[in-house]
């Protein structure tokens, strides 16, 4: 799936900035989740087949929950830390400059 800022999937720009997360990344990140206990489902919820408005207000949740990702090195047992690292870390980026926008994010599906 790929992130892109902005609030309806009609208004969107498929060739604009947007950050790509894998649909191995978010299936780790739900086993990772039953083994923590750190509330990550704002993140995992969000269907990768699917096109999903992720509202503003979840934003801030979002990035706590990467945050939590990438400080507490979770990331150490994925087939590619390096690469799920630097996905996580854009949507963290990408999270950050929605919220200065005031505007959220639209995750398209593969």
């Amino acid at each position: 799936m790929n992130f892109y800022i902005g609030n309806s999937i009609d208004k969107i720009d498929i060739q604009g900035d947007n950050v790509k997360f894998s649909d191995e990344l978010i299936d780790f990140i739900y086993k990772l989740s039953k083994q923590v206990s750190f509330d990550m489902s704002k993140l995992y919820e969000i269907n990768p087949y699917e096109d999903v408005v992720v509202p503003a207000n979840d934003l801030s949740q979002i990035i706590e929950i990467c945050n939590y990702i990438l400080d507490g090195s979770l990331l150490q047992n994925f087939e590619e830390p390096d690469e799920g690292n630097l996905m996580v870390g854009n949507l963290v980026k990408f999270a950050r400059e929605a919220i200065s926008k005031n505007v959220g994010l639209i995750s398209i599906g593969d």
